[in-house]
């Protein structure tokens, strides 16, 4: 008689990985405010009480979706060579994925130190803002400084573009003027 292997998935595969999969969808058609383990549960085809086994509640799995889109956007923002090109590559991230982006700005900051996956997939993104933005500033607080504004100014923008309120024709025009007001860092 052979034992028969333990199972290390569950009967639809990676449930963590489908759970993230389908919450990230249904945030992206709904956004993150809506979103239930219920939903996602329903969406993967388990009992809602087995997602408890991998998030611990929704917030943890909004977390991971927003951990999941700044690491994909740190990954695109590797391949920028100046300035023009983080500004772009950003701009054009937040308005294709104007939910997922909501939800990844929607995170406190100030509880990022609990959440090290998130923090650290933050800090990919400020990284490569340090990289291009920073290269001839010297000191730390300068360095902070000149990102900040670099995120301000894009956030900003951003926002009032999505809102209507910037006046501004085009993605093509948005991206021109946060790069020329980013422009000399």
């Amino acid at each position: 008689m052979t034992a028969t292997p333990q199972r290390a998935t569950y009967r639809h595969g990676n449930l963590k990985a489908e759970a993230l999969k389908a919450a990230t969808r249904l945030v992206a058609q709904s956004g993150h405010e809506a979103l239930s383990l219920r939903q996602v549960a329903d969406a993967v085809g388990v009992a809602h009480r087995s997602l408890y086994n991998h998030f611990t509640d929704r917030e943890a799995l909004l977390d991971a979706v927003a951990t999941d889109a700044y690491t994909r956007l740190a990954a695109q923002l590797t391949k920028a060579q100046t300035p023009e090109d983080y500004t772009a590559t950003y701009v054009r991230f937040a308005l294709r994925n104007r939910a997922i982006y909501a939800l990844m700005t929607s995170r406190p900051h100030a509880t990022m130190k609990r959440n090290p996956p998130l923090q650290a997939a933050v800090h990919k993104v400020i990284t490569e803002a340090m990289r291009i933005f920073c290269r001839d500033i010297e000191t730390p607080a300068a360095r902070r400084r000149a990102v900040m504004k670099v995120y301000i100014t894009l956030y900003g923008g951003i926002s009032l573009y999505v809102a209507g309120v910037l006046d501004q024709p085009s993605e093509k025009a948005l991206i021109a003027e946060l790069s020329a007001m980013n422009a000399g860092m």
